[in-house]
């Protein structure tokens, strides 16, 4: 009888403690698997995977894992950092306490060094933003703010004139990497075989000229057919020799490209440092070229001229650029606008006179760029609904041509736009639908731009990701974006000394296995 007592409390201890492990092993497993507030926020930004060309998925977490890794090689995740960020976006409930909770996961991730061997992405992925203290906003704002120290750019600073940073040198394969894995450096192509516009995103000389041959290679070759217009957007963009210009023996390769209808992917464009005069003298060649042209007079002696210092320059010029030196009684300026009717010409295989061009006007010193023109594309096109061109048609699909490391940023940007002119004449309450699907050949551009565009680019998904909470949760922004990109926020703001925390190591050896080993 005792026996049998013994017996079943022993069975009952037993399954008391495989109870108890399993509530253990079920705790840690939940606690592994529920998101971080970074998966979430990233995910909200469109950092959901895809397809490649070649049918291989991209997956969710190798998109989020790849922006962490990018932080991590640029040094941003130092506690000294962490601690700045938070301070300046302001507006963080228990400061220290979010603080000591990020340290950790900074330093059990290995973030805070520089080898990115020993960096574990996946668990700072699983464990980033992952406590109460911090909402969804926040991880939002704080992902815009860290990244936005890869913009580096003053107000009009170009791309070209970036310095790169010895860490992006050192770790170039590793950047490029991860830059692949965020759809920042291969090709993009055309879904569709049929559309309802195209537009070609205007740019540079070098850059425009790669999007008009890529656009007629792809259209060509695929067979697309374009329904309505065909668009290049430009404008008021006064041109200049340093970004305007191409190295002579680029110049041949574009011409044979356009002569032979050739995938410009196929040909390498990258000039050495030693092409540099030649490229300057080209670029002087050819606004001389385009100046008589247009019946454009330069000044006969100076036909150019160039800035020392800031001091000097007019409201619209910088130091260190060479502009065109126009006659004292010359009105007209040399502009990306008569830049792209010329290259039209020179590249598009006689389809020139089939294409249209945008010509956007500066507004208050600031020329036209991505957003504004798109909007005059779109007032365009909506211009042509509303008279009934299109009968009772609702969805347009739009092909927009660029090339990386822009085409997301530039796609989402067009889009946003294309949407705030649909809702100024009221078209999508009644149900319109203006689609844009961008393309383009693969990043030929130095990584310090492709870091650049990727801070751009998130700033550009933060704005769809944050429009959408305001629509969906009701909810009233905390911050103004101006407090939070590169060329507005306070740069000089003083924070409070960083705290001594103590960070001990997590002791959930159950949760730490998952979170290794789950995805």
């Amino acid at each position: 009888m005792v026996e049998s007592q013994l017996q079943s409390i022993g069975i009952g201890v037993s399954l008391g403690i495989v109870g108890l492990i399993g509530y253990y092993i079920y705790d840690a497993y939940r606690q592994s698997v529920k998101p971080s507030k970074y998966m979430l926020a990233t995910e909200k930004m469109g950092f959901i995977g895809y397809e490649k060309s070649n049918g291989q998925r991209v997956t969710m977490e190798q998109q989020q894992e790849a922006l962490l890794r990018i932080f991590q090689l640029a040094g941003y995740f130092t506690l000294p950092n962490i601690w700045h960020d938070l301070n300046s976006i302001q507006c963080i409930k228990n400061l220290e306490n979010v603080f000591q909770e990020i340290s950790a996961v900074v330093k059990f991730s290995n973030a805070d060094q520089p080898d990115p061997r020993q960096f574990n992405a996946k668990y700072m992925r699983k464990n980033l933003f992952k406590s109460n203290n911090m909402d969804l906003q926040d991880a939002l704002d704080l992902i815009l703010y860290i990244i936005q120290y890869a913009y580096t750019r003053q107000i009009g600073q170009e791309r070209y004139e970036l310095v790169s940073p010895d860490w992006i040198i050192t770790y170039a394969n590793e950047y490029r990497q991860a830059a692949r894995l965020l759809r920042l450096i291969d090709r993009e192509y055309p879904l569709l075989n049929e559309y309802d516009g195209a537009w070609i995103a205007g740019a540079a000389r070098i850059d425009l000229v790669q999007r008009i041959l890529d656009f007629n290679y792809q259209i060509m070759t695929r067979n697309i057919k374009i329904d309505g217009e065909t668009l290049v957007l430009a404008g008021e963009r006064e041109i200049w020799v340093n970004i305007d210009g191409i190295s002579p023996s680029i110049r041949k390769q574009l011409l044979k490209i356009s002569q032979n209808n050739i995938d410009i992917n196929t040909i390498s464009l990258l000039s050495s440092t030693i092409d540099d005069s030649a490229r300057i003298n080209e670029g002087k060649s050819y606004m001389i070229h385009l100046a008589k042209s247009y019946n454009i007079k330069l000044n006969a002696s100076q036909p150019f001229i160039q800035y020392q210092s800031k001091e000097e320059c007019p409201l619209d010029r910088f130091p260190d650029r060479i502009y065109a030196n126009y006659d004292v009684n010359e009105t007209s300026k040399l502009t990306e606008t008569l830049l792209s009717r010329d290259l039209l010409q020179t590249f598009s295989n006689n389809i020139a006179n089939k294409i249209c061009i945008i010509d956007t006007l500066a507004q208050e010193q600031i020329r036209p760029n991505t957003a504004s023109t798109a909007r005059d594309a779109a007032e365009r096109l909506i211009k042509r609904i509303l008279i009934g061109d299109y009968g009772d048609k609702k969805t347009f699909f739009i092909l927009l041509c660029t090339n990386n490391p822009y085409i997301e940023r530039q796609t989402l940007t067009t889009q946003r736009h294309v949407n705030g002119v649909m809702e100024k004449y009221g078209l999508i309450e009644k149900g319109y639908q203006i689609k844009i699907e961008g393309f383009g050949c693969s990043c030929k551009q130095p990584l310090i731009i492709v870091h650049s565009e990727l801070s751009a680019l998130i700033a550009e998904k933060w704005k769809f990701a944050v429009n959408d909470i305001q629509k969906s949760l009701r909810l009233k922004l905390k911050r103004d974006v101006k407090t939070l990109l590169f060329q507005t926020r306070d740069k000089n703001i003083v924070v409070a000394d960083q705290p001594k925390i103590e960070i001990n190591r997590p002791n959930n050896f159950i949760k730490n296995w998952f979170d290794s080993y789950l995805v």
